[in-house]
């Protein structure tokens, strides 16, 4: 009988042996069907990768149906995760945080005014301390938002009694500057500067340019004689205000121009220093950059250089097209910008001559930038294009549809450039129509 037992029981054994041999078969069988074949390294003719591996992916559209997100320039990073535009389960735009390690989502946001569009494209934002903020600039509900990044939470939302433009300058840790329309005593409609403190979202006028008033345009119910378009706060004295401020010439002609304005002596050390000859598209596209002791600015087809002290122009370079929807950034003391004739350039920032200039894409996101490496999204081309600073050279130019399929292209969107820690390369985010792409970054 005891061997009997002895038998039977090593013959039980044998068969839960099998069995759970059997079942870690099904297991790693299911595991290898779930997981996810990621792309290889693929290079076109001129070495320049096409397609590789990525960390993560996050689908941007809760409802799993495909509805048209927001966009974001420029990038909106805090605590070293992105704040990226996607839509929730009625398809309605919003914003999440994705925590960059993993590609979950910390927070979502769609605590919209009531009555507004939901609309989120941000062509300009502020990141000041914890805080986003932004205009939407609905002609019938001009709504003020700011956020906190740390909880996803509405600090404040304000309906605005009037337009106020999107673009915003920070002042200091606790206010930021914008434009609006005011009506002069003679009748006309000038552009102000107006400061906004942060915490509380109350606004206020804060300074006027001297227009010649030569010509009204009829943009305005009352015609508009100029315009306050940004302001930088000088990093080398408080007390210093760079204004970029422009006035309307016959024909659509516009006339750009700087002052400094000294914000303790309350008046101007100089005004209206033309920054090139005026034409139709004259205008100041996007912020200039103050960098050692002088600022520079695209205008036009042109990218300038003054200085800060004086206002006189250190160099000027003219180019067949404009730079409306890239800008221009600086970084290790270079300058990159990317022009719409398809030429991405490096100047040089002393004489603004041309270091290198490769074919790119035109049209593209605005410039991101990491560890020697400029990152964007080709227009044109809906690949994600990454060119070493230094020498010129296209290493990525990444196809959207060798990862996920049919024509499937990277949108204009900010690309996220977050920097590695411990000895890490960091990250770059890049969205698709349909999916958020982290990748270790190039070098």
């Amino acid at each position: 009988m005891i061997d009997l037992m002895v038998i039977f029981s090593e013959h039980l054994k044998d068969k839960m042996r099998k069995l759970n041999h059997l079942l870690y078969i099904s297991f790693l069988l299911a595991v290898s069907c779930c997981k996810e074949d990621l792309p290889p390294v693929q290079t076109d003719g001129e070495g320049a990768i096409i397609a590789m591996p990525y960390e993560w992916k996050y689908y941007l559209h809760e409802s799993g149906n495909y509805f048209e997100n927001g966009n974001f320039e420029p990038a909106i990073i805090y605590n070293g995760n992105a704040v990226i535009p996607t839509t929730s389960k009625n398809g309605s735009q919003r914003m999440t945080m994705i925590n960059s390690n993993n590609g979950k989502p910390e927070w979502h946001w769609n605590d919209v005014y009531p009555g507004s569009s939901g609309s989120l494209f941000f062509f300009q934002n502020l990141v000041c301390n914890n805080y986003l903020i932004w205009q939407e600039n609905s002609i019938s509900l001009p709504i003020n938002y700011c956020i906190n990044l740390e909880s996803g939470s509405t600090h404040w939302k304000i309906k605005r009694e009037k337009l106020f433009e999107t673009r915003i300058q920070p002042y200091g840790e606790s206010k930021y500057f914008t434009t609006s329309y005011v009506e002069r005593e003679d009748g006309y409609d000038e552009y102000a500067a107006f400061i906004v403190d942060i915490q509380t979202g109350e606004l206020s006028e804060f300074l006027r340019a001297n227009y010649s008033c030569e010509y009204a345009a009829p943009i305005t119910e009352n015609g508009s004689v100029g315009a306050i378009i940004y302001i930088n706060q000088y990093p080398d004295n408080s007390n210093l205000l760079l204004v970029t401020y422009a006035e309307p010439l016959p024909e659509w002609k516009v006339k750009s121009m700087f002052g400094l304005y000294n914000t303790e002596t309350q008046e101007w050390v100089y005004e209206r220093k033309i920054l090139t000859t005026p034409l139709w598209n004259t205008s100041v596209f996007h912020t200039p950059i103050i960098f050692e002791g002088r600022v520079y600015a695209n205008v036009g087809n042109n990218i300038v250089c003054h200085d800060v002290m004086t206002g006189e122009q250190v160099w000027k370079k003219e180019f067949t097209q404009d730079f409306l929807f890239s800008g221009f950034i600086i970084e290790d003391g270079m300058l990159l910008a990317n022009c719409e004739d398809t030429y991405t350039y490096r100047l040089n920032l002393n004489t603004g001559y041309s270091v290198w200039q490769t074919e790119s894409s035109g049209t593209c996101s605005r410039i991101s930038y990491l560890n020697g490496v400029a990152y964007f999204v080709g227009g044109s081309s809906g690949r994600l294009h990454a060119i070493v600073a230094e020498t010129g050279k296209t290493v990525w130019r990444i196809d959207a549809s060798k990862l996920e399929g049919g024509e499937a292209t990277f949108t204009t969107n900010a690309v996220y450039c977050i920097p590695g820690e411990g000895g890490e390369k960091g990250k770059v985010i890049a969205m698709s129509g349909r999916y958020a792409y982290c990748f270790e970054a190039y070098q």
